[in-house]
Order: C-alpha cells, then structure tokens, then sequence
C-alpha cells in the first residue's frame, strides 16, 4: 500500500504599507495563478526558519519579524495529498524585490487587498484574504 503523509508548507504574507506581496507561478495544468510566497518546511527546519528561507528564495525579503497569521489544512485522499499550510506575516518596507533564485517566480508585485481578491489566486491565497486579512 502506497504510504502517505501530510505535508508541512509554510507562506509569509509581507506587507508594503497597505499593500502585500504576492508572487505568480505557472502551476500543475500549465495555468498561471498568484500565491503567497512559501514552500515545504525541510527535514531538521522549524516552520519559523523554513517561513523565513522560502520568502527570501522566492523574493530577496528578509523576514525578520514573523508574526504567526493562521494556518489550513487541504485533504484529498483521492488525490493523495494532504498538505498543512502555517501563514505568517512580515514587514517588507525598505526592501527591494529581487528575483526568484530557483526560477519558479515568474514574477513578484505588491498588491492591495481588494486588487489581489481579482487575480487568479490559489485556494490557499483567496481563503487567506477573505478569513483572516
């Protein structure tokens, strides 16, 4: 039988004034949504420093100031998957945006919260601005 086992994901939500930072990615399907930048915690990593590891990979912000947002789970056992997202946030003023040191961004802009509510959002990312922001 096919083991498996959730996954631990983590997203960091960095806020420019009244606007926050969202990354676009081409995701399974060839189809282009924007998410909150993030990625899996790796073995030996507490969520904190997989939290601040991610943000910088995917878009040059130190985070140096994480405050715990929220987390979610998504189950589809028919799908095999199983993730657990834990949000936090940061401040990214005084920071410059650079890019993406292992290619998955396509691109990295800050948006308001009624702007980003009309992108292509994943799941994860519209759940985020409608309960919890």
């Amino acid at each position: 039988m096919l083991e498996r086992e959730p996954k631990l994901v983590v997203g960091v939500l960095a806020r420019y004034n009244n606007k926050f930072l969202l990354a676009r990615e081409t995701l399974e399907g060839g189809k282009d949504y924007w998410i909150i930048p993030g990625g899996k915690v790796e073995f030996g990593e507490t969520i904190e420093e997989a939290a601040k590891r991610e943000i910088l990979e995917e878009t040059g912000i130190k985070a140096n100031n994480l405050k715990f947002l929220a987390y979610k789970e998504a189950i589809a056992p028919k799908h095999n998957y199983h993730t657990v997202i834990f949000f936090f946030e940061t401040s990214a003023k005084n920071q410059k945006i650079k890019d993406d040191i292992e290619g998955k961004v396509i691109e990295a802009r800050c948006f308001t919260k009624k702007a980003a509510l009309k992108l292509p959002l994943v799941f994860s990312a519209k759940w985020l601005f409608t309960k919890i922001i």
